[in-house]
């Protein structure tokens, strides 16, 4: 018997998991087995890959969506029943090199102590980028740092990097562990996101380590980041991330932790507001109050509505206009994306060297709600295009902090008793 089961989760990708198998394949030590998991696509993927692989490939077809954590589950417990020592996660838009899987492999057996051993994933678009080297969560500020996150690959990472968590796009776990510990299969009850968060730390919290491995490469499209006709994305990682932190932060840090997660859930509720995004904010707010409640699984079909992201302020803004100048105080990227954004809604304009006679002076800064200069000589704006233009968009400037505060102060004593309560259950 093979010492791996690889599974694949896949719904709605029939291009990209044949690719993904195709490359798995290519494999210069055949030591795995492979098991497609398939959510109910409606796409024939199912269909094609048992075509193109009859003899390689297992599949298995779930009768409905059940999300990335329950489609994984499915094939998991298919290779925790069958014996298999190592499982393998890998997303059906991920593409592993020759050498990934079984560098993974080879590492584990010669540390016992290591539960979770995930690839380099690189982008796929941009291949000498690398997308991620694992995640390390931030019990402070409630939220997860992506390592080495577009960072260019120049050889000069250490090979082996140590880290909580990795995203199960690429990632090898140790069978005795999941059979034989409380780390179990993934959190189902998450549905999407944050599944493999909480699967990490509970693999740190029963004493294993997780590292990831420059030997083993892999790329991933990163479908997260392209923008989604729903608010599929708001609810659950708003909801999933704000559950983690209420069920896992030390206990002496839950008071300073309901200030972080309440602060982030209210910026998220503000920006939505101030940009006329009322769909993004009603969804955040759902996934909120469903965090309080410990509601958990596939939300109901309402929580989910039509995306209204938008950036119309800045697009009208900006029409009729001839130069504008950026003035930077950010990130190099968040200068770049604006000037593509800038291009792409009004190909006439062009940037000036000084902002001298220039039509537009941006101010590019950290976050908007921060800015005190409120004179309007120039629009400040940040890296989430939030910018201040008109004077009711100054006016909600100045609200911000009491109102914040106010959040807060309504809000933080039955955070605080939700959370005991669901740590006690």
């Amino acid at each position: 018997m093979n010492p791996i089961g690889i599974v694949i989760c896949n719904y709605n990708k029939r291009e990209f998991v044949l690719e993904c198998i195709r490359s798995i394949l290519e494999s210069r030590v055949q030591n795995f087995d492979i098991y497609m998991v398939d959510n109910a696509s409606s796409d024939g993927s199912a269909e094609a890959v048992k075509k193109e692989f009859p003899d390689r490939v297992t599949v298995i077809e779930n009768s409905e969506n059940l999300g990335g954590s329950g489609g994984f589950n499915t094939g998991l417990r298919v290779v925790r029943d069958k014996g298999y020592r190592y499982f393998m996660c890998l997303d059906d838009d991920a593409q592993v090199d020759e050498n990934a899987i079984n560098a993974l492999y080879e590492y584990m057996e010669a540390n016992p102590d290591v539960g979770m051993a995930g690839s380099r994933v690189y982008h796929m678009q941009m291949p000498e980028y690398i997308q991620q080297c694992g995640l390390m969560i931030d019990f402070d500020y409630c939220n997860a740092k992506t390592l080495y996150a577009d960072v260019l690959e120049d050889g000069t990472l250490p090979d082996v990097i140590e880290c909580d968590t990795v995203a199960t796009c690429a990632v090898m776990v140790r069978g005795d562990v999941i059979r034989n510990t409380d780390v179990g299969l993934m959190p189902e009850d998450n549905f999407i996101y944050w599944d493999d968060m909480e699967w990490g730390h509970r693999m740190h919290l029963a004493g294993y380590r997780t590292v990831t491995l420059g030997a083993s490469r892999a790329l991933h499209q990163m479908g997260a980041n392209v923008r989604k006709p729903n608010t599929f994305l708001d609810y659950y990682m708003w909801r999933n991330r704000t559950n983690f932190f209420m069920r896992y932060t030390p206990e002496e840090k839950l008071e300073e932790m309901s200030a972080q997660a309440l602060s982030g859930i209210f910026d998220a509720m503000y920006e939505s507001m101030f940009r006329e995004e009322h769909n993004v904010m009603q969804s955040i707010s759902y996934a909120y109050q469903d965090a309080l409640q410990g509601v958990r699984g596939k939300a109901a079909e309402y929580k989910i509505l039509k995306n209204d992201a938008n950036d119309d302020k800045l697009t009208q803004y900006v029409q009729g206009k001839n130069t504008y100048y950026i003035k930077e105080e950010g990130q190099d990227e968040d200068v770049y994306y604006l000037r593509n954004f800038l291009s792409s809604v009004n190909p006439g304009l062009t940037e000036a060297d000084s902002p001298e006679g220039a039509d537009i002076v941006f101010h590019m800064c950290p976050y908007i709600f921060q800015v005190r200069d409120l004179s309007g000589k120039e629009i400040y704006i940040d890296g989430e295009r939030n910018c201040i233009i008109s004077e009711d968009d100054a006016e909600a400037v100045r609200n911000y902090e009491y109102s914040k505060l106010l959040f807060l102060y309504m809000n933080q004593g039955v955070f605080l008793a939700a959370a005991r309560q669901m740590r006690q259950e």
